[in-house]
């Protein structure tokens, strides 16, 4: 039977905010554990007197060096920058599937060029010079289009990426601590894309150059 300390500590490592106060030794414990009373309560299936949980969250704290943050530190080796893209989206049908493969001309090799396909959707990626060519390829209408868009790529080494928890999860909280929209995320095996706006893109670049 799962514990009054497992079910906090379980709860809070979920709280980002709390857990980071929690670690700098500012966040109230009687507050939050009032807060968090019913949830624990639903984890266990009975009532739970606040102080307990007081008690759990003060067991934390002493030893909170050994909980790992959900924002881990991050280490980027290399970040560049493609600018004037389109992204354009079409229904997975057989004909969409059977010109998919035959794109001409395909973008150099230094463009920033990708074809995602999901279980029900294609997307392609690439630079506004080809925009025409491959809608006139398509031909039918896509189910969406965006223009004017930017790839920042990030990549790490293949450790740094792989193995460490949270990694994507750290980039794109920071993102977001900045409200910048994104588009899309694509990645590869040490590589993570993200596609926003031109308006966005300088924002976007401060904060994954300062952040990590």
């Amino acid at each position: 039977m799962i514990k009054i300390s497992e079910a906090v500590l379980d709860l809070i490592q979920g709280d980002e905010v709390a857990l980071e106060a929690l670690r700098a030794g500012v966040l109230n414990l009687s507050a939050y554990a009032r807060k968090i009373k019913t949830q624990i309560e639903k984890r266990l299936y009975k009532s739970v007197r606040s102080g307990s949980i007081v008690t759990a969250l003060s067991r934390i704290a002493t030893g909170i060096r050994d909980v790992q943050p959900l924002r881990p530190a991050v280490k980027i080796n290399d970040l560049s920058i493609k600018a004037r893209l389109f992204e354009v989206t079409y229904e997975k049908t057989q004909e969409i599937m059977d010109k998919v493969s035959l794109i001409e001309p395909k973008p150099g090799g230094n463009d920033f060029f990708t074809i995602t396909q999901g279980l029900g959707e294609v997307t392609v990626i690439a630079p506004e010079s080809n925009k025409e060519i491959i809608l006139k390829h398509f031909g039918v209408k896509p189910k969406g289009q965006y223009d004017n868009l930017v790839a920042i790529t990030v990549r790490f080494s293949e450790l740094e990426y792989i193995e460490v928890p949270n990694m994507i999860y750290a980039l794109v909280a920071a993102l977001a601590s900045k409200r910048i929209n994104l588009i899309e995320i694509v990645s590869t095996f040490t590589e993570i894309s993200f596609i926003v706006r031109q308006k966005d893109v300088d924002v976007a670049v401060d904060v994954l150059r300062n952040h990590f």
